[in-house]
């Protein structure tokens, strides 16, 4: 990422949270992975056309690792109230206006399309979230056709021949958990200058076309389920393909997505399956899981038995004072965004963009707690572990973590019918192609 481009934002909070925010998004995901992120161009007017599976999460990891400044379409109803127009300002987002949220009238999305249009001017990215709605379903909806009225109208009044679409697809293996997964992929970009010609001729026309390419260029870079009745199986066939081969712990960060391919290719696989087969892996897959969990294990440690190994045991011990270090410091701060959360959230969509959102802002006033303690007693330890902070409560995830998976591999390797659930699981993946 260019650092030199962040002070080119408008928002003043964009550029004094951005290094913050790097840090509470290596704590929050497990792993994340950027493909094809410099696909977004700096210096070039950039329209993202992304699918929207969470609220907030989706447009900060555009704002943290794509080269800034990003400027993020959100809900207006939230910038009703004056302190909250100002926080979402602050941090390059803006309104539009939808029917759903008690708005009528057209006058304001005119003038959000003239905000997009002046800022593309200035050669930026904007995001616009084309499926008009977030939701955690593992398909792309069809776009709205506000993107390709303002590619259109921006093209029209600046006539700039750089002026593109780029479609990014944000995947998530659950989307309302912490320490998931994410997997950012930037497709190849559309010009709009391609399109214009047509538009001309039949601006109705061209826009549905627009429209309907971006939709294709979306459903390449997404999970895509086309039936919704086989979300559950869609999720339980993710959880056995990701757990054949799991990722390293570092780094948390990684700028390719290599495990979304055959991930990819397993949802085709499924879209494309008989019916009667489809239902056979349903049962197959209904009795695999529920084995398992009366067994008292899960998938990864039943296929990874080396979870239970002697060195990862010397490991826990070893970590075990700074487990306990970075668990007693973060103390505060979790439980306070685990109870703020609970209190607040009544979608699944908003969990993860909440407990973000709570522990940016309470980590930035605990730090500097930390540091004016610090400061003031002159004790060194409080400003080193101060400092230490996010290194600490890393640690004591990881630990907690590795805990766990060495805990439930060595119950799966004492499992008398382990020989029988690794059949059943086998049986499944034949249903697939080998990867």
């Amino acid at each position: 990422m260019d650092y030199r481009l962040i002070r080119q934002s408008s928002g003043w909070n964009y550029w004094i949270f951005h290094p913050v925010l790097h840090v509470v998004y290596r704590l929050m995901f497990r792993k994340i992975y950027l493909h094809n992120r410099k696909g977004v161009k700096a210096n070039t007017p950039v329209l993202i056309a992304a699918n929207h599976p969470t609220a907030f999460v989706d447009p900060i990891f555009f704002c943290i690792f794509f080269d800034p400044p990003v400027y993020n379409m959100t809900r207006g109803d939230i910038f009703r109230k004056p302190l909250f127009r100002r926080l979402m300002e602050s941090v390059n987002m803006f309104p539009v206006y939808r029917l759903r949220d008690g708005y009528e009238g057209r006058d304001r999305n005119e003038e959000v399309f003239e905000y997009c249009s002046r800022k593309l001017s200035q050669k930026v990215a904007v995001t616009v979230f084309v499926e008009g709605e977030h939701h955690l379903d593992k398909r792309v909806l069809s776009p709205h056709k506000g993107i390709a009225k303002i590619a259109f109208g921006t093209y029209e009044e600046h006539r700039m021949e750089d002026l593109q679409i780029v479609p990014v697809g944000c995947n998530y293996h659950d989307g309302a958990k912490t320490r998931d997964e994410a997997k950012i992929i930037v497709g190849a970009p559309l010009m709009v200058k391609d399109y214009w010609q047509a538009y001309q001729e039949n601006p109705g026309s061209a826009i549905n076309q627009l429209c309907m390419d971006v939709e294709l260029s979306l459903k390449k870079i997404c999970y895509q389920v086309d039936n919704v009745q086989d979300m559950v199986l869609a999720d339980r066939m993710l959880l056995l393909q990701h757990n054949q081969h799991p990722p390293a712990l570092l780094p948390v960060v990684e700028h390719h997505a290599t495990p979304f391919w055959p991930e990819k290719a397993l949802l085709d696989g499924l879209n494309k399956l008989p019916e009667e087969q489809k239902s056979l892996l349903k049962q197959n897959a209904d009795q695999y899981f529920s084995a398992i969990e009366q067994s008292g294990v899960s998938d990864e440690s039943l296929i990874h038995p080396e979870h239970a190994s002697t060195g990862n045991l010397l490991l826990l011990l070893l970590l075990a004072p700074l487990a306990l270090a970075g668990f007693l410091i973060s103390w505060p701060i979790r439980t306070a965004v685990y109870a703020i959360t609970r209190r607040t959230v009544k979608k699944k969509e908003f969990y993860t963009s909440v407990i973000a959102g709570v522990t940016t802002i309470l980590g930035v006033l605990y730090f500097f707690i930390w540091m004016v303690v610090g400061l003031a007693t002159g004790f060194s330890w409080v400003l080193t572990v101060g400092i230490l902070m996010p290194v600490l409560a890393w640690i004591s995830i990881f630990w907690k973590e590795t805990r766990k998976r060495w805990m439930l591999a060595s119950r799966a390797l004492r499992l008398e019918n382990r020989s029988d659930l690794l059949r059943m699981r086998e049986e499944m993946m034949r249903f697939f192609p080998k990867q």
